[in-house]
């Protein structure tokens, strides 16, 4: 049109630095999201390789500390009647089988002081030193406790328990007054029966508080527990055990009557070492087979890791030629079978021992191996998540020295734009008013 004047090169601009900047920085950062995936991906097979190495160590727990000629020496002891007494074997023990009747259980002297207090609260009009002695059967040990005016029955247990450990001290109260008692606190501690008419007592005191009385009556007397093995003489202990009356052989008595023990040889070690066997061989195979087959396996057909899978199947030799265990050929895993083990145990139990001992042997030497193996494989995913953190770092610190850059770049053309802009309005504004003016002219 005549008569404007036209600029060109100056349009309005809506310019946003910052975000151009952010779209140039993503574009960068591709190679460290690149990184990070590598390094999610290589710590999901380390995670993976740690559950298999935690699973081979427990595997060769099993092996490391395995003494094979223990496992056929343990014993077992039944009992007919298991009210009457427990017993146990250890491996000195004898096969056999034999009666046993329980005359009589051991029992706790108890005694009483003869006088007592009416209230509880009542004190000591005045002080001393009370005298206790307790009869072991092979000599008397005495102790003194001190008491005091002004200290109450309560007070005295106390101290008397405080002091020893011999006697267990306590109130008691006959429904008139209240009494010191005092009782054995462990009845294998001595050998003494009382006796009342001859005198005879594992407990005696002398200095009683005046308000005690001069002695101590019998509650219950001391008994020690005595039994009969067949027809044989009567045997007694001071408490409700007996040791080795039978060598290896430990009877713990609950009641009177009589019962039968048998000894034999106990397999249930062995049965258990085997079930814990087949249980971490099927671990293991669970955990290769979970990291190598399936789409998403970490390492699938990864054949370092399947081999161990095969090694370990490899050495299983001395138990199928036993027949005691079932292979499952497509699941790799294994059944024990107890029944056939139980025969061979009873009809053969040293072949059984030279299976394990081989066993034992294979698999020891073979997941020590495995063991040192997989963990310098840790190492080796463990070096490389290090060294992709490494350059992620140097990538990271880069690029944000980039981004500073280009902010402060952008900033100032920013800045420019802006200005251009202010100026365009001001020379749009003089082109407004100079159209105007020559308007004006041609009037």
């Amino acid at each position: 049109m005549a008569g404007e004047l036209y600029i060109s090169g100056i349009a309005g601009v809506n310019f946003d630095g910052g975000a151009i900047v952010d779209q140039i920085m993503q574009l960068k950062s591709i190679p460290i999201k690149k990184l990070q995936q590598e390094k999610a991906f290589i710590q999901a097979k380390l995670s993976s390789l740690a559950n298999l190495s935690e699973g081979i160590e427990s595997f060769l727990s099993l092996f490391e500390n395995l003494n094979v000629e223990e496992l056929f020496t343990y014993k077992k002891a039944e009992v007919s009647n298991s009210d009457i007494l427990d017993a146990t074997a250890d491996q000195n023990a004898p096969d056999l089988s034999f009666s046993v009747t329980v005359n009589r259980l051991s029992q706790i002297e108890m005694r009483v002081s003869n006088g007592g207090f009416s209230d509880l609260g009542g004190t000591f009009a005045s002080s001393g030193t009370l005298t206790i002695s307790y009869d072991t059967g092979s000599g008397v040990e005495s102790f003194n406790v001190d008491y005091s005016a002004g200290q109450t029955l309560e007070d005295l247990v106390n101290t008397i328990n405080n002091t020893q450990s011999r006697v267990k001290a306590s109130v008691y109260y006959d429904g008139s007054a209240y009494k010191l008692m005092l009782s054995e606190a462990d009845a294998g501690a001595s050998t003494v029966e009382t006796d009342t008419a001859g005198g005879i007592f594992a407990i005696n005191v002398s200095g009683l508080p005046s308000e005690l009385g001069t002695d101590l009556d019998t509650l219950q007397n001391a008994q020690n527990a005595e039994i009969v093995i067949g027809s044989g003489s009567p045997i007694t202990s001071p408490s409700n055990s007996f040791d080795n009356v039978i060598s290896g052989i430990t009877l713990k008595v609950k009641n009177t009557g009589s019962t039968t023990v048998t000894v034999s040889d106990d397999s249930s070690q062995i049965v258990s070492f085997l079930n814990n066997f087949v249980k971490n061989y099927n671990s293991t195979v669970e955990l290769v087979d979970s990291i190598t087959k399936g789409e998403g396996a970490v390492f699938k057909a990864d054949y370092t890791i399947g081999s161990l899978k095969t090694g370990i199947t490899d050495r299983l030799d001395p138990l199928i030629d036993l027949g005691i265990i079932d292979y499952g050929s497509e699941t790799g895993k294994i059944n024990l079978r107890t029944d056939k083990l139980t025969e061979l145990l009873s009809s053969d139990p040293e072949r059984v021992k030279e299976a394990l001992t081989k066993l034992r042997d294979s698999y020891k030497s073979y997941l020590s191996t495995q063991k040192e193996f997989f963990g310098s494989f840790e190492k080796t995913y463990s070096d490389r998540i290090e060294r992709i953190e490494e350059r992620i770092g140097e990538l990271a610190q880069r690029l944000a020295q980039e981004e500073r850059v280009l902010r402060l770049e952008y900033a100032r053309l920013e800045a420019f734009i802006a200005q251009a802009n202010e100026l365009r309005e001001r020379l749009k504004q003089f082109i407004v008013t100079l159209s105007e003016m020559t308007k004006g002219g041609d009037k």
